[in-house]
């Protein structure tokens, strides 16, 4: 007896055969689906959801000084992370702020003093900022992560987020800075003298930043509500 008459006549051989191809049929669909979901709601990093970063930052001053700075001369200014008491913080920037007062003496009553140029070009390994203006009071940064304070993620993990928004050891180390000054000396009027202008005083800070955060889950919810409006 052939196979297929065996099939007519077994019961039990066609319970066997048409289980079978139940699971032929079956198993990859419900596999497809499962895929498709891992897709959409797991990562390797955890499971998926729309967060909101909310969080603060802080500054924290790891050296300052004052220098007198001649004429197109540099000076060079440093300090260590090590003196902030940061080790346990994250660290994601620095900000370098610089003030100057001009110490040009008049050449006569009428005569108008002109501001210094002042230059500063710095930071950590390659992280660095610079500035070159008159301003008497200035600041530059340098993050070395973006911006994503009450920023709203769509479809991320938190295990991503929070590697997103860790500064590592980027931050920890040496800092040195490069001060520059470019003396512009006033005149009295129709050029009769020249201020005496030779140096200028830069006083500087360099201060770290750290930030604290937390991940807030944004509900389906709220998301049709803030779409409806």
């Amino acid at each position: 007896m052939s196979f297929m008459d065996d099939i007519k006549t077994d019961t039990n051989l066609q319970k066997l055969v048409a289980g079978m191809v139940f699971f032929a049929l079956v198993f990859p669909l419900y596999f497809g689906y499962a895929s498709g979901q891992a897709d959409t709601d797991f990562s390797m990093s955890g499971p998926v959801g729309d967060y909101t970063v909310n969080g603060t930052i802080s500054f924290h001053e790891i050296g300052s000084g004052g220098e007198l700075i001649e004429h197109e001369k540099t000076a060079i200014v440093g300090a260590n992370s090590d003196a902030g008491g940061v080790e346990d913080l994250n660290i994601i920037g620095f900000r370098i702020t610089t003030s100057h007062t001009d110490t040009e003496t008049p050449c006569a009553p009428t005569a108008t003093p002109q501001d210094d140029e002042i230059s500063v070009l710095g930071g950590i390994n390659d992280n660095t900022t610079s500035y070159t203006g008159t301003e008497s009071n200035w600041e530059g940064s340098y993050f070395f992560v973006s911006d994503f304070l009450n920023v709203t993620f769509e479809e991320v993990s938190s295990t991503d987020l929070d590697e997103l928004l860790d500064g590592g050891d980027a931050g920890f180390g040496e800092y040195t800075f490069e001060l520059g000054v470019t003396v512009n000396r006033g005149q009295a009027p129709f050029g009769a003298c020249t201020n005496n202008d030779n140096n200028e005083q830069v006083d500087w800070k360099i201060e770290l930043i750290s930030l604290e955060y937390t991940l807030e889950t944004v509900e389906a919810e709220e998301e049709e509500e803030e779409s409806e409006d």
